[in-house]
């Protein structure tokens, strides 16, 4: 639940500091008093984004900090997860708002909003009268449905998106084989062609470079020539003689001084790794001759390559790679054929296996809707509904069929009820008004809220457009939810308020000409007067005190 709400220059929001307590408190005040901002605030802490036209004018930024209280194992896990400390089940949320940026805090763990959108629901629902809409659009049922027992639903989910990536994989592997078949079987000529063309060049790896090499040679014989007849004096000289003499004095020295057995040593190193290196080189000069047959060959093999590698938009490694493909497509030991048998087999079987945890996935569905139809039967006729309610889901072939498979399962879901009696069942979406779809949301809300074991429950002018009895059973149903959980709403029904446990009223005051609002916790008196105001819409008559009195005090008995 929330224990506390701190909030600094969020718009008229200067200075707030309040305390909530169990049970049902209700937020009353005038139009313009800042009721909207305090909910607004709450949907910050629960990861809604922040604009930075919400910081107070002249000020720099805008803070909010929630103070939450939970037992719920999940969240603690949760929070374990993220590096966030929650060992006596209180949790600090902190959102900072500046004209470039917005921080969160968790028990001063700095948070993603992304991470802070997955521990709200844990936290607290907030829910308002334009919140119905997304109710009645059929797009959001199944997640309407999953989420009302995600636990149960979750393991069929995440095994049936499992085989679906798989069996698009497999899918897509069989579709590219048929693809390449298609188009093999319509330029098979002008494949043999190319096969025996590069069959004909016979390329091999490596081979450009080698000859580049022996033409760069062929080509500068002579200033190759001249550089190896100097090295050659060099090498054929008495280099290593007067090095070997150098080593052999050192050594004698090392006789006499220690200091020299380092130098030693690498001169010993030097003259072995020289004397290879003379070697080396005296037998690559012996073997260096000049072929202008040779050359021509090579130039012409070169040039033919550099054709090839023009006339396919492809480099000698890449024809080659082409090559081994067109034999693998055309040649006498190609596989392709049961290649492509295979890929459209394990295609077969992993939508087949898709299709089963399909099903399986759709029947842990239809067991949660049966308790949501009976659920939500009670909590409509609480609320003077008629308690007709169905959830439909589409027949599923028992033939896979890949064209049923979604990114959520096989099923599509219609919310059906009955709103007049002799009307009959028909798609919620089509049929609602208004009163009825706040008091249907109300309803759906009501067993969500239990199910997911939601501790604190925001409603925001709920309550709105509904009037009479129909106001009186919101009323207890609110009141109903508050046995349960903290609940804090925001209303303008008499019926509503008088039913709270607590009672905040608003104020916004105009001093030193800037606007900041007051808030204020109600004594049981001033509770009345402010439920007296709500009935005379501010126009108290004794009369009318003396109801909002008994009102109050029967607590809507």
């Amino acid at each position: 639940m929330l224990l506390r709400l701190t909030i600094a220059n969020l718009a008229i929001l200067e200075n707030v500091d309040i305390s909530f307590h169990k049970g049902f408190t209700v937020l009353m005040g005038g139009t313009g008093a800042g009721k909207s901002l305090i909910i607004d605030s709450l949907s910050l802490l629960l990861g809604q984004r922040a604009s930075s036209e919400l910081i107070r004018s002249g000020e720099s930024k805008a803070t909010i900090r929630g103070e939450f209280s939970s037992s719920s194992v999940r969240l603690k896990g949760l929070l374990g997860s993220l590096g966030v400390p929650f060992e006596d089940g209180k949790l600090v949320i902190e959102r900072t708002i500046t004209k470039s940026k917005s921080a969160v805090k968790a028990n001063d763990v700095p948070l993603s909003l992304s991470d802070l959108s997955k521990i709200a629901p844990y936290l607290a629902s907030v829910s308002s009268q334009f919140d119905a809409t997304k109710l009645f659009n059929p797009e959001n049922y199944l997640a309407l449905v999953d989420g009302y027992k995600e636990e149960a639903i979750a393991p069929y989910l995440e095994s049936y998106s499992s085989s679906l990536s798989s069996f698009r994989e497999k899918e897509a592997h069989f579709e590219e084989l048929q693809a390449k078949k298609r188009k093999l079987e319509s330029e098979k000529d002008f494949y043999l062609y190319q096969l025996n063309e590069l069959k004909a060049s016979a390329l091999e790896e490596g081979e450009q470079e080698r000859i580049e090499n022996e033409i760069s040679l062929l080509r500068n014989y002579d200033s190759i020539y001249s550089l190896i007849q100097e090295a050659s004096s060099y090498v054929h000289g008495d280099v290593l003689e007067k090095l070997y003499d150098l080593n052999k004095d050192v050594k004698k020295l090392v006789s006499y001084q220690s200091q020299y057995q380092g130098d030693s040593e690498r001169l010993d190193n030097a003259y072995y790794e020289i004397e290879d290196i003379f070697s080396n080189l005296k037998a690559n000069f012996s073997s260096l001759d000049y072929d202008p047959a040779r050359l021509e060959e090579l130039e012409q093999r070169d040039s033919d390559l550099s054709s090839l590698e023009r006339k396919y938009k492809k480099s000698i490694p890449e024809l080659i790679a082409y090559q081994k493909e067109l034999e693998s497509l055309l040649g006498e030991d190609s596989t392709f054929e049961s290649d492509l048998d295979e890929a459209k087999e394990n295609a077969e079987l992993a939508l087949k296996d898709c299709f089963e945890k399909g099903k399986a996935l759709s029947s842990s569905r239809r067991q949660v809707a049966k308790i949501i139809e009976k659920e939500l039967k009670k909590s409509l006729k609480d609320l003077l509904l008629l308690d007709s309610f169905e959830i439909r889901f589409a027949p599923i072939p028992e033939a896979p069929d890949a064209s049923l498979l979604g990114e959520k399962g096989l099923d599509s879901v219609e919310f059906y009820m009955e709103t007049n009696v002799g009307e009959g069942m028909k798609p919620i979406d089509k049929i609602i008004s208004g009163g009825e779809s706040s008091r249907i949301y109300l309803a759906f809300q009501s067993i969500f809220l239990a199910a997911n074991q939601v501790g604190t429950a925001i409603f925001d002018e709920i309550d709105t457009g509904i009037s009479g009895e129909a106001s009186q059973a919101v009323a207890k149903k609110i009141y109903e939810i508050s046995l349960q959980r903290q609940v804090l709403a925001i209303t303008h029904a008499p019926q509503v308020a008088s039913l709270s446990d607590h009672a905040v009223l608003l104020r916004k005051n105009v001093e030193g000409g800037r606007t900041s609002t007051e808030l204020k916790e109600l004594n049981l008196e001033e509770k009345i007067d402010a439920v007296a105001s709500l009935i005379s819409n501010g126009k108290i008559t004794e009369r009318q005190r003396e109801y909002a009195k008994e009102m109050v005090m029967s607590k809507g008995n």
